[in-house]
C-alpha cells in the first residue's frame, strides 16, 4: 500500500524537489544526492543512510512510473545472500520528491568496488583469461543457478550490469534485474536471435539457458572488450548471427583462449535445445570436459531472390529484412517470382501454398485485414515461427504481450497497436502454427488468457476493453488512471486510499472511476462485480453514479478499508443526479440534509445505503404508483366533465333547468309532508 510523507516520517512534501524519504523508518534515501555511476538505463541511483547502521553502505534505485517492473521477483531477491547476486536489502512504494509523485524504491548494498566495465576502461583492472572462470563465470553462474531454483531469471546479464561489491575488487556480482520488464535493458547483442528480433519490451522471461547466452556475450566483451559490440548495427548482427552463428559473428578471427572455447561455443548455441544448461555448466566446472560443439550451417536456397536491390537465400533473414520494409515485401511476397523461389529454391510446397492462400485472403479485404502490415507479418510467422510477432512497429513473444501494452501506452499514451495485434488474430495464429522449430515454452501456454483478451477487447463497456487486458497482462503494473497514476497503485488494497489521496487536488467535477480505474478493479479484485459494472455501462448519468458508488462501497466494505473522508466527500458532490432519480420531493430532501453527516464518516457503504436504500426505493415507488393512480383517476374526471354533458352551455343551461325543477318539486313534497304531519298532531 502506498505511505504518504506525512506517513513515513521523512519530511518530504509535494513540489519539495529535494527532501528525503524513509524506507521502513530506517532507510533514508537523499533526493539531493545521486549516484550516476550505479544509475541502470530505467532507474536513477541514490545514497541512502541506514539509521541502524550507520557502517553500511547502501544506494537506491528508484524507478520510472509506468513502467512495469518485476514485483514478482522481488520476494525471491529481498534479504537473500544468493551469490553473483548484487544483495537488494528492501523496497516500498513511496512519495518520491524529484518526481513528485509515488514510486517504488529499492535499497541494495552499495558496490565499492564499483562497475567492472569502467574499472576496465580506466585500466584499474584487467581480465586474466586464466583467471576468468574463477573471477567471473563461476560466481555468476552459481547466482545464476540459484535464481532458476527459486524460477526466476535475471534477464539483465551484461557488462554494464556487473559490479565489484569490495574495494580489493575480488567478489564480482551481477546488478538490479527488478526495475524493468525481463530484458528490456539489454542491448540485443545479448540476446539469443529470437529475442533479439523483439521490442525491449516484448523479450519475455526466459530460462536460466537465455541468462547463459546473455552471460557468454559478456564474457566475449571481457576478454575481448567493448570493440565486439561497438557501432554494430543490430538489423545486421541479428542476419549474421543467423547466417554464421553467434560465436562466429562476435569473434571473428579473434583469438580465444582455449580453455574457453568449449563453454562459448556452448553457451552461444542459436539453438536453444543444443545451448548449454545446468548439466553441461556443472560437468564444465567440475572439470569434465566435453566436445565443443560444432554449429549446423544455416538453411540456404540454391538460389537467391532479390529484394531492394539484395540477394537473398535465407528465409528466416529475408523475413527479417520484409518486417522493416513492409509495403515493398508486400508487393514482392504478391508476385510469381516468389511464389517460385519458395516453391523451388526452398522445396517448401506447404509454406509457397499458405503464402498464396493468405495473399488471396487478403487482398480484397478492407481495413486492418487487408492491409500490407497485417499481410506480411502473417506471412513473416510462416517463414520464421520460432521469430516474434512482428506487426508495424511493436515485435514481441505472446508471454511479454502485457509489458508491450504497457510501454506503448508510456510511450505513445495509446495501445491501439498492440489491440490490433489480438483482434487480427495474430497471437493465435503465431500459437497455432504447426512448426518443427523450436519456440518458446512459456508463450505457447498462453492460448487460454489471449482467448480471454479477445473476449474483452469485444466488450466496449467500462471494466473491458483493451485497458482490461492491459492490467490482467501484467499483474504488477500500477494503475494508469491520470486521476492516481501519481499513488502508483499496484494492488486493488491501494486503490480507495489512493483516490483518497487525490481527493482535494482535483476537479470535483472530475468523477473518481474511468476506463482504467474500472479495469484496473475488475482484473485485481477477486469479488464479483459484474452487476456493478453492468451499471457503469448504463447511459444515464444517474445509473453511472449509482453504480460507481456502488461498486467503491463494496471494495470498501470487503476490503475493510479505512474510512476515506476525502472521497466520501468528493463521491458525494456528485451524487446530484442520482438523489434526483427518487420521485418524492420530501425524499430527496430528507437524504440531502442527512448526506453532511454520513460523508464525514467515511464510510462509502453508508453513502450508498443513504443513496440508493432498498427499502426507500420501494416506499418511494409504491408512493409514486399511488400517486400516479390519484392523478389518472383525477384526469379522467376532467376528461369526463370537459368531454361529457356539461361539455356546452345549452347543455348545461338544460340540465340546470331539470335540476331545478327536480329540486323544486323536492321541496314541495317535503312541505307538504311536513304540513300533514303537524295538522295530524
Amino acid at each position: 500500500m502506498a505511505v504518504s510523507p506525512q506517513e513515513d516520517g521523512s519530511g518530504a512534501t509535494r513540489n519539495s524537489p529535494s527532501g528525503p524519504v524513509m524506507i521502513k523508518d530506517q532507510y533514508l534515501i537523499e533526493a539531493g544526492s545521486p549516484i550516476p555511476e550505479l544509475d541502470t538505463p530505467s532507474a536513477k541511483a541514490y545514497a541512502v543512510k541506514d539509521r541502524r547502521n550507520q557502517e553500511t553502505q547502501l544506494f537506491a534505485l528508484v524507478c520510472t512510473p509506468g513502467l512495469p517492473a518485476r514485483v514478482n521477483v522481488i520476494r525471491s531477491l529481498r534479504n537473500a545472500k544468493i551469490p553473483g547476486i548484487m544483495p537488494m536489502l528492501e523496497w516500498d512504494i513511496l512519495f518520491w520528491p524529484p518526481l513528485n509523485q509515488e514510486t517504488m524504491l529499492l535499497i541494495y548494498e552499495r558496490p565499492m568496488g564499483g562497475r567492472v566495465i569502467d574499472a576496465i576502461k580506466a585500466g584499474e583492472f584487467k581480465v586474466n583469461e586464466y583467471e576468468i572462470q574463477k573471477t567471473f563465470i563461476e560466481p555468476l553462474y552459481a547466482g545464476l543457478k540459484e535464481l532458476s531454483v527459486k524460477e526466476v531469471s535475471h534477464r539483465e546479464v551484461r557488462p554494464g550490469n556487473l559490479y565489484f561489491m569490495d574495494e580489493d575488487r575480488k567478489e564480482v556480482v551481477l546488478g538490479d534485474c527488478i526495475t524493468c520488464p525481463a530484458g528490456f535493458d539489454q542491448p540485443s547483442v545479448f540476446e539469443p536471435i529470437e529475442r533479439g528480433m523483439a521490442s525491449p519490451a516484448g523479450r519475455g522471461t526466459g530460462l536460466l539457458s537465455t541468462d547463459l547466452y546473455s552471460l557468454g556475450v559478456t564474457l566475449l566483451v571481457l576478454m575481448l572488450g567493448e570493440k565486439v559490440i561497438e557501432n554494430v548495427n543490430e538489423t545486421q548482427l541479428i542476419l549474421s548471427k543467423i547466417e554464421k552463428g553467434t560465436y562466429a559473428s562476435l569473434t571473428g578471427r579473434a583469438r580465444i583462449a582455449v580453455n574457453l572455447l568449449e563453454p562459448l561455443r556452448g553457451l552461444l548455441a542459436d539453438e536453444a535445445t543444443d545451448r548449454w544448461d545446468l548439466p553441461e555448466m556443472e560437468m564444465w566446472i567440475s572439470g569434465k570436459r566435453q566436445t565443443p560443439m560444432q554449429r549446423k550451417p544455416a538453411k540456404k536456397a540454391d538460389t537467391s531472390i532479390k529484394f531492394m536491390d539484395v540477394e537473398y537465400f535465407n528465409l528466416r533473414i529475408l523475413a527479417h529484412i520484409f518486417t522493416q520494409n513492409i509495403s515493398e515485401a508486400a508487393k514482392l511476397i504478391r508476385t510469381e517470382e516468389f511464389d517460385a523461389w519458395v516453391r523451388r529454391s526452398q522445396a517448401n510446397l506447404d509454406l509457397a501454398e499458405s503464402i498464396a492462400i493468405t495473399a488471396e485472403a487478403t487482398a480484397n479485404q478492407k481495413g486492418p485485414r487487408g492491409s500490407d502490415e497485417y499481410f506480411v507479418a502473417r506471412v513473416c510467422i510462416m517463414m520464421d515461427p520460432a521469430a516474434p510477432i512482428r506487426y508495424k512497429d511493436i515485435a514481441f513473444l505472446p508471454e511479454s504481450y502485457g509489458q508491450i501494452l504497457a510501454v506503448d501506452l508510456l510511450r505513445k499514451n495509446s495501445m491501439q497497436t498492440a489491440a490490433e495485434v489480438i483482434t487480427l488474430g495474430l497471437v493465435d495464429f503465431w500459437i497455432n502454427i504447426k512448426t518443427t522449430v523450436t519456440r518458446d515454452d512459456s508463450s505457447m501456454g498462453m492460448e487460454a488468457a489471449f482467448g480471454s483478451a479477445k473476449m474483452f477487447l469485444s466488450n466496449g463497456a467500462p471494466g473491458y476493453g483493451i485497458e482490461r487486458c492491459l492490467y490482467e497482462m501484467a499483474p504488477t503494473l500500477p494503475c494508469q488512471s491520470p486521476i492516481v497514476a501519481e499513488e502508483y497503485a499496484i494492488r486493488v488494497q491501494d486503490l480507495l486510499p489512493s483516490l483518497d489521496s487525490v481527493a482535494d487536488r482535483l476537479d470535483k467535477k472530475t468523477k473518481p472511476m474511468d476506463r482504467h480505474i474500472a479495469a484496473f478493479i475488475a482484473a485485481r479484485f477477486t469479488e464479483n462485480i459484474e452487476p456493478h459494472l453492468k451499471a457503469l455501462a448504463e447511459p444515464k448519468d444517474s445509473s453511472y453514479l449509482i453504480g460507481m458508488l456502488s461498486l467503491l462501497a463494496f471494495m470498501q466494505w470487503k476490503l475493510q478499508t479505512e474510512p476515506v473522508f476525502a472521497l466520501s466527500s468528493w463521491v458525494g458532490s456528485l451524487l446530484g443526479p442520482a438523489v434526483k432519480t427518487y420521485y418524492s420531493r420530501s425524499t430527496r430532501r430528507e437524504i440531502e440534509s442527512k448526506m453532511p453527516q454520513i460523508i464525514r464518516k467515511g464510510s462509502l457503504p453508508a453513502l450508498f445505503d443513504l443513496i440508493d436504500n432498498a427499502e426507500r426505493r420501494r416506499e418511494d415507488n409504491a408512493g409514486y404508483a399511488e400517486g400516479r393512480v390519484a392523478f389518472n383517476t383525477a384526469e379522467e374526471e376532467v376528461l369526463h366533465i370537459e368531454n361529457g354533458e356539461l361539455s356546452t352551455p345549452e347543455a348545461a343551461l338544460e340540465l340546470g333547468q331539470k335540476f331545478a325543477a327536480m329540486t323544486s318539486v323536492i321541496l314541495s313534497m317535503i312541505v307538504v309532508t311536513v304540513l300533514f304531519l303537524v295538522e295530524t298532531l
